[in-house]
């Protein structure tokens, strides 16, 4: 049996490297798509949702981590490729308004779908891989994933790919005059994003041993979209900054003397201040304008 974990005795310097490991990858996807292609995808968590869920059910019904992260990665990149259909038929705003809708739905279905996720309950007693049990082997092994993750996303940046997506974000008709295809970048992008959630997710639930919900409300992606905005859009090593210094942020803020009760609204409060604060010096990167002859 794996030994589970009592985080508040882990020593703080794996849970900070964890931490940051965990969530980098996702991160870097997310500015792919939101920062570099100015796509208006506000449903990854929705991707992070299924993902987990379909990794841990299938871990809780066949023992087998193997499976579990296929299905997860089947979950991802089945419901990225719908984000993906529904970002070359709609326009900008419809795909924000519509994104944001499918990842309430299928909140919904697992909030409500009982008899399968437990709802509000959550998934408890969630094993690690059994070659990564104690804090400095998982932190280990999160890192390593994550240099990899990183070390894709550099290379990711000198490709075709890059400069068709970004060609797109800054002018769709001068990019479809070129031949680049519109349908083809964004799924590309998309599956990338999925694949980097579905790695994030299949951590994150053995690091906590507990699948919750609450883990997935809509204040994780403003954390998303905060540290997308503040790192620079589209900048590979912007977001790897930005990810280290506002979960540095994020993990300090425990040690202030206030319950927690005080503790939640404040850092929603603070984070809602730098995202305010990064929009309104982005702005010309997040919103640029239309060239004109």
């Amino acid at each position: 049996m794996p030994r589970f974990y009592n985080l508040p005795e882990m020593p703080f310097f794996f849970h900070l490297i964890t931490v940051i490991a965990i969530a980098l990858p996702a991160q870097l996807g997310y500015t792919f798509v939101f920062g570099r292609g100015k796509i208006l995808h506000f449903g990854p968590i929705g991707v992070s949702t299924v993902a987990a869920y379909g990794t841990f059910l299938t871990l809780n019904a066949t023992g087998s981590f193997l499976l579990g992260l296929c299905a997860g990665v089947l979950m991802a990149l089945a419901f990225s490729l719908l984000f993906a259909w529904l970002s070359f038929r709609l326009d900008s705003d419809g795909l924000g308004i519509m994104s944001i809708a499918v990842y309430l739905a299928l909140f919904a279905v697992v909030l409500n779908w009982t008899s399968l996720t437990r709802g509000a309950l959550g998934l408890p007693r969630i094993p690690r891989v059994p070659f990564a049990d104690s804090a400095m082997s998982f932190a280990l092994l999160t890192t390593g994933a994550c240099v990899l993750w990183t070390l894709f996303f550099l290379w990711l940046d000198r490709t075709k790919l890059a400069r068709q997506v970004s060609a797109l974000a800054e002018g769709e008709w001068h990019a479809k005059a070129l031949g680049i295809s519109r349908a083809g970048a964004h799924i590309a992008a998309f599956v990338i994003l999925g694949l980097t959630l579905a790695s994030d997710n299949f951590f994150y639930a053995q690091y906590y041993h507990l699948l919750h919900p609450s883990d997935y409300y809509f204040p994780a992606f403003v954390s998303l979209l905060m540290i997308t905005v503040a790192g620079k859009p589209g900048s590979t090593p912007g977001a790897i900054i930005a990810t280290i210094l506002l979960s540095l942020l994020k993990e300090g803020l425990r040690f202030l003397p206030f319950p927690s009760a005080v503790l939640g609204p404040l850092r929603l409060m603070l984070f809602g201040i730098i995202l305010l604060a990064a929009v309104w010096i982005q702005r010309d990167t997040l919103f640029p304008k239309k060239r004109t002859i």
